[in-house]
């Protein structure tokens, strides 16, 4: 059994548990935001590139798919990484640290 002091984490990571910040937190759930959006729009192409019109679809059905798909895009980008939350954590991290530490004028 391993005691928590022992376990080693890399230090480069700026998004490790013990190394969060507010500004960090912020910038984690925008970036899984974008990320659920760009998966909703995914999907949303998906429904519309079908070759033909089903015997049921109506704009209720329609309304419900939207809703469906943006409940699916949030899961997916929660539980399955596409990496893009990542790369804009990764991006915006820098720029974050110096927005923080400039004072304004």
């Amino acid at each position: 059994m391993s005691i928590i002091s022992d376990i080693k984490l890399p230090e480069q990571s700026g998004f490790s548990l013990f190394e969060r910040t507010q500004e960090n937190l912020e910038l984690s759930q925008v970036a899984e935001e974008f990320e659920a959006l760009f998966v909703a729009q995914m999907l949303k192409q998906v429904h519309k590139s079908k070759l033909a019109e089903g015997i049921f679809d109506s704009s209720s059905q329609k309304t419900y798919q939207s809703l469906l798909d943006q409940e699916w895009s949030r899961t997916l980008s929660t539980n399955a990484s596409f990496g893009i939350a990542e790369a804009i954590k990764l991006q915006f991290k820098d720029y974050m640290s110096k927005s923080v530490n400039t004072p304004d004028v």
